[in-house]
């Protein structure tokens, strides 16, 4: 799929969100890991999300911060949002961050930019986002839905 604007993205992300609002309330907690070159809009579209929650927080790109934790309510329930980026995160030092337990526990939803570093430590499900930047104002996306002994294209 490609997004030519801004106006595109939101759109996009209210869509997207509506899919994460659905899984959620079958699931209770959904890991989303997010690809792209520095300037492709991962956290354009975690904002975008965040503000489809009803996050009210600014969700802030995290350059020097590793995690940030917004709370929400979907269906009557207390979730969390674990906006994470692994930008300046050595592969293999992922483990260090304690996750796990994190990533196992229920009314949880992880927002993980660079996400392409922690794949390898996923069992899924996840969902992966790549962005790719072709120009100024255009990305090209592809959503996918990584089961147990499956993929599935949700957005191309």
């Amino acid at each position: 799929m490609k997004l030519n604007s801004l106006k595109a993205t939101k759109k996009f992300s209210k869509a997207f969100t509506k899919f994460i609002k659905n899984y959620l309330k079958k699931h209770n907690k959904l890991i989303i890991l997010f690809t792209g070159h520095l300037g492709s809009g991962k956290t354009t579209i975690i904002k975008e999300i965040a503000k489809n929650l009803k996050i009210p927080y600014e969700i802030k790109s995290l350059t020097f911060i590793l995690w940030q934790i917004y709370s929400f309510v979907l269906y009557k329930r207390k979730y969390t949002l674990h906006h994470i980026d692994l930008y300046r995160i050595n592969p293999k030092d992922i483990l260090k961050l304690n996750l796990k337990k994190y990533l196992q526990s229920p009314y949880n939803l992880f927002v993980i930019e660079w996400g392409e570093k922690m794949i390898k430590f996923l069992k899924p499900p996840f969902v992966l986002v790549e962005i790719k930047k072709i120009r100024r104002n255009q990305r090209e996306i592809k959503v996918e839905l990584y089961l147990k002994n499956a993929r599935k294209t949700l957005i191309n």
